[in-house]
């Protein structure tokens, strides 16, 4: 199961979106339960990467093709706001892609030490329109 579930449209003219904000809310005590980072931690560094398919935990990622290159803006840097927010830009990855859904996974690293993997679903591929 995605811990972040919604639908991002990219597609032909539609290039260079955002920044998308991701907020990984943070536990509010050390005995709740309410977030998904640990009470009192934040994220450090994060790196996104971006799937073809339905990515789930149990996934192995080498079965499905990845795209971040192509959909990761590479001249934005992800960046972190906040200590648990994360901003991406995206592109449209280009047309062998069309009509396709994608995950994004957020390999997340914690100033603790910690790491944590996320996932969001969906990125939804257009084509150019005609």
């Amino acid at each position: 199961m995605a811990e972040f579930t919604g639908t991002i449209e990219i597609g032909y003219y539609t290039d260079l979106w955002g920044p998308y904000f991701f907020i990984f809310p943070v536990n509010t005590t050390e005995t709740s339960n309410d977030g998904i980072i640990p009470y009192g931690d934040t994220i450090s560094a994060v790196t996104p990467r971006v799937f073809i398919g339905s990515v789930k935990r149990k996934s192995t990622l080498s079965s499905f093709t990845e795209i971040t290159d192509t959909t990761i803006d590479p001249s934005y840097s992800p960046a972190i706001s906040d200590g648990n927010t994360v901003l991406i830009k995206l592109q449209y990855p280009g047309s062998d892609y069309t009509n396709s859904k994608a995950t994004i996974l957020f390999e997340i690293d914690l100033a603790s030490g910690g790491k944590k993997s996320f996932y969001f679903q969906y990125i939804k591929i257009m084509g150019k329109e005609s």
